[in-house]
């Protein structure tokens, strides 16, 4: 067992004893929940092919992608694309050469109307996918054609006949020019004879829409483009063409500074809110029924806190990295596999940035911003690489949102792994094991501390701060652990929620400079480190407390009474519960040894904002619902009319957007 440095002890022990009037939270872990798949790699980016030199040619953002496979064991998957790859231009020649891209010019990406390569860069679509081949090999996962396809009549690209139908035929075209293609059939017939799964064809993500169903102002143009009437026109007809889909990707982003009615309606308090994220992401709930009908998974192909470049002292801040951590999360518990965070290397969203620019009359440093911890904490959610089976395999792990965490300021999830050994002090339900818990204090706590940070706007530094003393929560969980078990508790903390600095996961934090992590404890390494070790007590029951605005991950046993070794999370599933390594966009993988980063491309920028739920159970209510206790006549009656209403709120769009 690692020792904990002291600072982090004294930490521990100073903010609970700071702690006064807390409340108490009482949570229970249902024994009969459904659960999808958490794939190893379900947090990945997405990169503007203006940027994309920009990270590629400096070493923070390979550092920080290695530290993340480093603990995963699986590389980040990356998505190339975006506005810029859909005004990208062929010239003959260029007088310029850029990095071997021989481009005309690299733009600004903010205001960019143009991207101009030579045939060295690409040609066409069949060329290019080639290219991409030979320059990336087995890190290429998929390609995308086309991005945010459901604009295209609104930017002039296409008539009013562009739907459906047309784009099916379309794809049908490009795809069957890319695999009829002499490169890609000598590489098929190459994966076909050797039993190395590594040599795998690139496949393609196919949609890529922008549009979100049910916000209806967010529409940017008419038209009859959604997954379900995707996958219902027919796209997967053909044996060959379902087998060359490895995913559908949609875009979100629950708020805009793209133009003034939207500009106007950002807020910190509504993005780092659990009920609004709900609404948000449920909308896909029918998206992903049909895209797991059609044969291969839903994923949100490019997001992040605000479109048109995210706006600093929001999308920069710790709320904006707890909204990560509880996005990503919520997305799997309903099926969506990945969800991929746009970068701009001059972009306020971006979790990290590789170069100094100037912006708004302010010089800023490369650096990490408070997104970044949360792309961490998500690694040590996921990892399951289990040190006494050896090779790094790991164990197949699955998720499901709890029902009686769920309000506006608390979200919580738990985490389980096949069944495969009964292990020592652990109980058993429905096939899982549960081996980790994960709570999310959403509520709003501005501190006056980590204001600041070098790579952000100062002119959005905190101003308005919370009154008295920051709340903290006792949070009971019945849990189906034995009584002594030992609990490895790992926390994302910072100062308050408007915080840009001063974050850290388990006590550890990154370099600005170089990416490099410093690890708290004695002879602790990446991925080891833990906050502090508690024992489940009586009845299955885990005490600890909770700080407003804070999020707690909890994993249960030792190296000792680790998951069981499983296989490397590399297959095949009906239900399209795992594919990690298989789906994506034109996608690479950051290396499992931290030296170069891979590549994937696609992306966009769209928006909408929701509104405060007005049913929470309030944070820490017990509804009762999946716990030992029957549920009430009232109770059963409330699901019975939520299910109703929200069958009726999916017919009104059963004929498209």
């Amino acid at each position: 067992m690692m020792k904990l440095s002291r600072s982090l002890v004294t930490i521990a022990v100073v903010g609970m004893a700071a702690a006064q009037n807390k409340t108490t939270v009482s949570i229970s872990v249902p024994s009969n929940m459904s659960t999808r798949i958490l794939a190893p790699d379900v947090y990945g980016y997405s990169i503007e092919p203006v940027w994309l030199d920009s990270y590629l040619n400096t070493s923070l953002a390979s550092t920080l992608l290695g530290s993340i496979a480093n603990v995963t064991g699986k590389g980040t998957p990356i998505r190339v694309g975006g506005n810029t790859a859909d005004q990208t231009y062929l010239y003959p020649s260029s007088p310029l050469p850029l990095t071997g891209t021989d481009s005309a010019a690299i733009p600004d990406a903010l205001t960019a109307t143009r991207f101009n390569i030579t045939p060295r860069c690409w040609a066409n679509a069949v060329a290019e996918a080639q290219a991409a081949y030979a320059g990336l090999g087995d890190s290429l996962v998929a390609f995308e054609l086309g991005n945010e396809i459901d604009h295209f009549i609104n930017k002039g690209w296409r008539d009013a006949s562009w739907g459906v139908k047309t784009y099916i035929e379309q794809f049908r075209n490009l795809t069957g020019q890319i695999t009829g293609s002499g490169w890609y059939q000598a590489l098929a017939a190459t994966s076909n004879s050797t039993h190395n799964n590594k040599k795998k064809t690139p496949t393609f993500q196919a949609a890529v829409f922008a549009d979100p169903p049910l916000v209806p102002d967010q529409q940017d143009e008419i038209d009859d483009f959604s997954i379900a009437n995707l996958t219902a026109g027919g796209i997967t007809l053909r044996p060959e063409e379902k087998n060359i889909i490895s995913s559908y990707a949609v875009h979100l982003y629950p708020q805009s500074t793209c133009d003034t009615p939207r500009w106007y309606r950002l807020r910190l308090d509504l993005l780092s809110d659990h009920s609004v994220l709900w609404k948000n992401v449920s909308q896909y709930i029918p998206q992903v029924a049909a895209a797991d009908a059609a044969g291969a998974p839903l994923v949100i192909g490019e997001t992040n806190s605000a479109s048109c470049s995210g706006k600093s002292g929001i999308s920069d801040t710790f709320g904006a990295a707890l909204w990560g951590v509880d996005y990503v999360l919520t997305a799997a518990s309903i099926g969506i596999e990945k969800v991929y965070f746009h970068l701009g290397a001059r972009s306020e969203y971006s979790s990290f940035t590789p170069l100094p620019y100037t912006l708004k009359n302010e010089t800023l440093v490369p650096g990490i911003r408070a997104g970044w911890y949360a792309h961490y904490f998500l690694a040590r959610v996921v990892s399951s690489k289990n040190r006494n089976c050896g090779g790094g395999k790991r164990s197949e792990f699955h998720i499901a949102a709890l029902p009686s965490a769920n309000s506006s300021s608390l979200s919580g999830f738990a985490v389980y792994s096949q069944n495969d050994d009964v292990k020592k002090g652990v109980r058993h339900a429905g096939g899982k094991e549960l081996r980790k818990l994960v709570f999310l204090d959403m509520g709003v706590w501005n501190g006056t501390e980590g204001l600041a940070n070098p790579s952000t706007l100062s002119a959005t530094d905190g101003t308005m701060f919370s009154e008295g003393t920051r709340p903290v929560s006792t949070f009971e969980v019945t849990t189906p652990w034995a009584q002594g078990a030992t609990v490895k508790v790992v926390r994302l903390a910072a100062p308050g929620t408007n915080a840009k600095s001063n974050v850290s996961v388990a006590g550890t934090v990154f370099d600005d400079e170089t990416g490099e992590p410093a690890v708290g404890g004695e002879g602790a390494q990446l991925g080891d480190e833990y906050s502090e070790i508690i024992e489940v007590g009586a009845a299955g029951i885990l005490r600890f407390d909770v700080q407003r605005a804070e999020g707690v991950l909890l994993e249960v046993g030792g190296d000792e009474t680790s998951v069981g070794c499983g296989d490397d999370g590399d297959h095949d599933d009906s239900q399209h519960e795992s594919t990690p390594g298989t789906s994506g966009t034109l996608r690479a993988e950051a290396p499992t040894s931290g030296s170069e980063p891979n590549i994937d491309p696609s992306m966009s920028e769209q928006s909408q904002v929701g509104e405060p739920g007005s049913g929470a159970t309030g944070a820490g209510v017990n509804t009762g619902a999946g716990t030992t206790r029957e549920k009430t006549d009232a109770e059963i009656e409330a699901d019975r009319l939520y299910e109703e209403a929200m069958e009726e709120e999916y017919a009104k769009r059963e004929g498209g957007a």
